[in-house]
């Protein structure tokens, strides 16, 4: 997976996480599974950039939306 669709799929997540928060009850599962896929993503993104840059192409990458 590419760095931009590795982007995506975080933002969406967060998206998804958020509404899955907001709705009552709440679907424990259904937010347990997102925030795992979210850190999963997170690791995802660090290996693919360097330690020192990781904010800066973050930064720019969101920049661009």
């Amino acid at each position: 997976m590419s760095f931009a669709q590795l982007i995506g799929r975080y933002r969406r997540l967060q998206q998804d996480l958020a509404i899955t928060y907001s709705a009552r009850p709440w679907h424990s599962g259904r937010i347990d599974r997102l925030a795992d896929e979210l850190a999963e993503t997170e690791r995802q993104l660090a290996v693919m950039v360097p330690l020192g840059e990781q904010d800066v192409a973050i930064q720019a990458d969101w920049r661009k939306r």
